[in-house]
């Protein structure tokens, strides 16, 4: 037997396997939402079944207009707890599948959960934008490179090149999308009721955050002086105002603030993003 046939027998092997696999899953199918049920599910007066969340919604079976019965179809839930369920961003491209009692927990923390653009959330922009994780940074850097800064530096665990911002002046905010360690970070400042904050937010899951730490360091005109804050980059989960009450962010005091301005009610700092290693 030659190789092209060895490789051809054993892909129809493992089609036919696939196909035995999927056939008692397709029993599993809601016949209004079309996704794999998970126990409760229920029963029409005929034998129908249908998810729990959509019962709560359609008032008839939708296959036999027959009313719901509040009772459960234990032989189909019992069949849920055999088989492998597909993950449900599996259109956007995930492959793994779980039993029922890990499906869930996967489905949690999937990479392949679509995001909305960032740009709504921290109020940079609109934008009807919705995408996996990976693709944010390709869409940001096309779509809205007007609030996106590279970061750039040696990539590995310090990144040396610092970013000068300035033309913070009192009741100004400065804001942009930061790109570094292949990550998208948000940086905020703003001076509210005299005081300046600064924070830097990870855009990415929340766990991830502690991931990276940022040095702010302020300098006044002639360089004789600085001062250097150094704090764990905070969620985007995380409101800003929360943040801000809480001290886990940067702050300057209006002496402070006055002291490391220029002549012209300007605040010049840099920003140092360290990638944390973690063992």
């Amino acid at each position: 037997m030659t190789f092209r046939k060895i490789l051809r027998s054993a892909f129809n092997i493992q089609s036919q396997f696939t196909s035995v696999e999927q056939r008692p899953l397709n029993q599993l199918k809601c016949p209004v939402c079309v996704e794999y049920m998970r126990p409760p599910i229920m029963l029409c007066a005929n034998g129908h079944n249908i998810c729990s969340t959509c019962k709560q919604n359609v008032p008839h079976c939708p296959t036999c207009n027959h009313q719901f019965l509040n009772i459960r179809d234990v032989a189909l839930e019992e069949l849920a707890t055999k088989v492998k369920y597909p993950c449900t961003y599996r259109n956007y491209g995930c492959r793994e599948t779980y039993k029922l009692h890990l499906i869930g927990r996967h489905q949690g923390k999937c990479q392949y959960i679509p995001q909305p653009c960032p740009v709504n959330k921290l109020d940079l922009g609109t934008c009807t934008w919705t995408g996996i994780s990976s693709n944010v940074m390709s869409h940001l850097e096309q779509a809205h490179s007007d609030v996106c800064m590279y970061y750039h530096g040696i990539i590995f665990f310090v990144i040396d090149d610092l970013l000068q911002f300035s033309g913070v002046t009192p009741a100004t905010k400065h804001c942009k999308l930061l790109f570094a360690y292949g990550d998208v970070f948000y940086s905020h400042s703003e001076i509210k009721n005299g005081i300046f904050y600064y924070v830097l937010q990870y855009i990415g899951p929340a766990a991830e955050a502690a991931k990276y730490r940022y040095k702010l360091q302020f300098y006044n005109e002639e360089h004789k002086e600085s001062l250097a804050v150094t704090l764990l980059a905070r969620s985007w989960d995380e409101d800003l105002s929360e943040v801000h009450n809480s001290g886990n962010c940067v702050k300057l005091y209006p002496d402070q603030l006055y002291h490391f301005a220029n002549g012209r009610s300007e605040l010049a700092f840099s920003v140092k993003i360290v990638a944390v290693r973690l063992y």
